[in-house]
Formats: structure tokens, sequence, C-alpha cells
């Protein structure tokens, strides 16, 4: 009977996680268009989220997947509410899972570029300069 609770309760996390992998795919075109991101491709940011959900893949203990799962609908909650800044989403969706210090560098640029539209200082900022 105990062995039979646990095997329930990690059907029931993966069953959580599964949706909010399947909610983050449906609304990230809605997301692109909030935070007007025309230089990402939306291919490369599911690719990107998939690399994100499967750094933990691994992962068993029952606390840990309800924790990740709790923080994902929470950064899900923050974006489309539009709590989060073009910044913070662009570091999540550029960043690489691997090497998390180096980003993606021409989107990233470019998508950042287009946030300091109008502010030289910021312009010259983001080119390193």
């Amino acid at each position: 009977q105990f062995f039979a609770r646990i095997s329930l309760m990690a059907a029931q996390l993966q069953l959580g996680v599964k949706r909010l992998y399947r909610k983050m795919i449906k609304s990230l075109p809605g997301v692109m268009e909030q935070y007007e991101f025309t230089t990402l491709q939306e291919n490369d940011c599911k690719r990107l989220l998939k690399k994100h959900f499967s750094k933990y893949y691994a992962e068993s203990n029952p606390a840990v997947i309800e924790m990740l799962t709790v923080k994902g609908k929470m950064e899900l909650d923050e974006t489309l509410n539009m709590h989060k800044t073009p910044c913070h989403i662009l570091k999540l969706l550029t960043t690489d899972i691997e090497k998390p210090e180096r980003m993606e560098d021409e989107i990233a640029k470019l998508e950042y570029m287009k946030l300091a539209q109008g502010s030289e200082f910021m312009a010259a900022f983001y080119q390193g300069k």
C-alpha cells in the first residue's frame, strides 16, 4: 500500500509537470507578441524551453519536483501578467542551459538593442562600448 501511494504521487507529479510544459508552450506565441520579441523565432524559444525542462528530467525527489513545478507556475503567471520586464524574459529564453554565464549573443543583442532604441547611452552600453 505504501508503494502504491508513492507510485500514485509520482504519477500526479509527472502529470503536473506535463501540464505546465503544455501551458508554457501554448502561451509562448502570446508572450512573444505581448513583449514584442520580433527577432526571436518561436521554434527556437520552444527548443530553449524544452532544454529548461529536460535539465531536471532525471530528478526523482518528489519535493524537488513539486518545488520546481510551483516555481514554474509562478514564473508563467508573472510573465502572463506582465510583471516581468522584457530583459527578464530574454535572459530566461536566451541563456544557454549548459553554460549559464554565456548568452546566445546575436539574438540577445538584437532584442536588447531594440529595447534600447532612442537611448544612445543604452545602445552603446549593450554593444559593450
